[in-house]
């Protein structure tokens, strides 16, 4: 069964960009800037690794940013994912990024958009991954009045490859409302919309992001197991969440990989894909959660090639990278 998952043609829809930094990588580009990270070793920033909340996680992934200082540390971060995930035979992959994060430090839009232009075009030609972006507003950091966001991706600077406004950071305190006319302008401009809710706050959040901000998918969404009714319009309506099993248990959304929603959502007939969040952080990848997902919870290789399969049809992939990949999971493992 091992051998099969690791074979197993693969789709990925939620995984940041910053948060894909391994420690080495991370140290290599501190010492590129002369950035103080207060460790020696990889080993030893992995210990760093532990998290009690969601907050403790946010303020190690703020302070993670300090080695992003350059369009080329944009394309080293984006390229070193490329080969992580060609090892692991994903085929296609999009990728969050948040430009206000980098904005507010300074760091000018066109160098970053370069930044992630190059590595993306790297990621296909070097590795064979075919990468696009979504990018990201930080709930408690971008005003929702300004746009930040959806101005950049809506507009003549866009990053190459950009399908998706998405909304990540803190649930609580920051309802999806507030963003609504940010995702208004992106889906006017032909973006999809994929904003994280259902992770730090229950069902409620996942209604307002699809009543609000007309969500394709939902970024993790696992909290809406707590409203039957919720479950019954996700499956009806095929909205897909992305789910991050590793990542819920350790940020506490679930009490163990054991206790997590996923086998419940899935008989409930909801869109289940599998996802790493924040593998550095999380010490993950996606064959690891494909594993567990077999493991713990049972899925068979049927199970999990349609769980890529639900990946495929839920992404911004064009028709014909998703007719490639479609073709590769109908091959027996």
């Amino acid at each position: 069964m091992p051998d099969l998952i690791a074979a197993l043609p693969k789709v990925e829809l939620h995984l940041h960009l910053e948060g894909s930094l391994r420690p080495a990588t991370m140290l290599d580009l501190a010492k590129r800037h002369d950035v103080d990270l207060g460790v020696g070793s990889a080993e030893e920033l992995t210990t760093q690794y532990r998290f009690e909340s969601f907050d403790d996680f946010l303020r190690l992934f703020i302070q993670g940013l300090e080695v992003l200082n350059d369009g080329e540390d944009f394309v080293t971060a984006t390229t070193t994912l490329a080969e992580e995930l060609a090892a692991q035979n994903v085929r296609y992959v999009e990728v969050t990024t948040t430009p206000f994060n980098h904005h507010r430090r300074g760091l000018e839009m066109a160098e970053y958009v370069d930044g992630l232009n190059e590595g993306r075009r790297r990621a296909r030609l070097d590795h064979g991954v075919e990468l696009s972006w979504i990018c990201d507003i930080p709930r408690e950091l971008e005003d929702p009045d300004l746009g930040f966001t959806a101005d950049l991706i809506t507009g003549p600077s866009a990053p190459d490859g950009v399908v998706a406004l998405g909304l990540g950071g803190p649930e609580v305190g920051y309802p999806a409302e507030w963003f609504a006319a940010s995702f208004e302008k992106a889906k006017a401009a032909g973006l999809g919309s994929v904003p994280h809710a259902g992770e730090t706050v229950g069902a409620e959040s996942v209604w307002g992001a699809i009543r609000a901000l007309g969500a394709d998918r939902i970024g993790h969404g696992v909290r809406s197991i707590e409203d039957p009714a919720l479950v019954d319009y996700l499956a009806e309506h095929g909205i897909p969440l992305e789910v991050s099993m590793t990542s819920n248990v350790l940020l506490r959304v679930a009490p163990s990989v054991e206790a997590h929603p996923i086998r419940r959502l899935i008989n409930a007939g909801v869109t289940v894909t599998i996802n790493t969040d924040d593998p550095a952080y999380f010490s993950t990848d996606l064959t690891s959660e494909l594993w567990l997902a077999h493991d713990v919870h049972r899925l068979s290789v049927d199970e999990l090639r349609q769980l890529q399969h639900n990946a495929l049809d839920g992404s911004f992939a064009p028709d014909l990278l998703k007719s490639s990949v479609r073709k590769e999971l109908q091959v027996p493992g």
